[in-house]
């Protein structure tokens, strides 16, 4: 049964539960696998009870299959663009613990592994993304999809610089303060500071320095 798998089992059901006279109309035709593959995926491209995901798995095994793993030979065969085709072979190479965390599989879109692929390519973030996707994916009550997609996508947000504090050394005259400016430092004093206790706020600063 190539199309028409949802109408033959509304049929048998139909045929089963008192209502004999309900017939299934075939057509018989010569097929290869690859012709096959592409009617079902024609009667199946627009059908919103299919996942993305799970089509995407499909389109991986065909391409194998079916193309010897030419992506563009199989776009054309399906008269899809490359790109379209591309991204949904980019879906079903999810990793399986970002799939995990996702309460369903039809919860999965294409757009989100265009969203967390630049993040899972960079060494410094992907650890970081499968560990949320671990911790999501043992958590009691699945999340909604795009619940699931935000916590990934903050995961894998680079760490701030952290702020460094400025330095104030007390003074009966007034503070000085002395604030980090990219490499260096920047001094801010009261204008009638003497020179003796700017000296002084200024061998203060160096010795904090020296035992940090």
């Amino acid at each position: 049964m190539i199309c028409g798998a949802r109408r033959h089992f509304a049929v048998s059901w139909l045929r089963a539960n008192t209502y004999p006279q309900f017939r299934y109309l075939i057509e018989e035709r010569e097929l290869t696998d690859e012709e096959a593959f592409r009617l079902a995926d024609i009667e199946n491209r627009d059908r919103e009870d299919i996942s993305d995901y799970e089509r995407a798995r499909d389109y991986a095994r065909a391409v194998e299959a079916y193309y010897g793993g030419r992506q563009n030979l199989m776009a054309e065969r399906l008269q899809v663009s490359p790109g379209f085709l591309s991204r949904f072979l980019q879906l079903a190479r999810l990793e399986p613990e970002i799939v995990a965390a996702f309460g369903s599989i039809r919860d999965i879109k294409e757009v989100h592994a265009r969203q967390l692929r630049p993040l899972l390519a960079d060494p410094a973030l992907r650890e970081a993304v499968l560990a949320e996707a671990r911790a999501i994916a043992q958590e009691e009550g699945a999340l909604p999809g795009p619940s699931v997609l935000s916590r990934l996508r903050a995961a894998g947000k680079p760490a701030a610089p952290r702020k460094t504090a400025d330095t104030v050394i007390p003074h009966r005259e007034g503070d000085v303060r002395i604030k980090k400016t990219g490499k260096g430092f920047a001094m801010e004093f009261p204008g009638h500071l003497s020179d003796t206790a700017l000296r002084a706020a200024l061998e203060s600063f160096l010795k904090l320095r020296r035992s940090r």
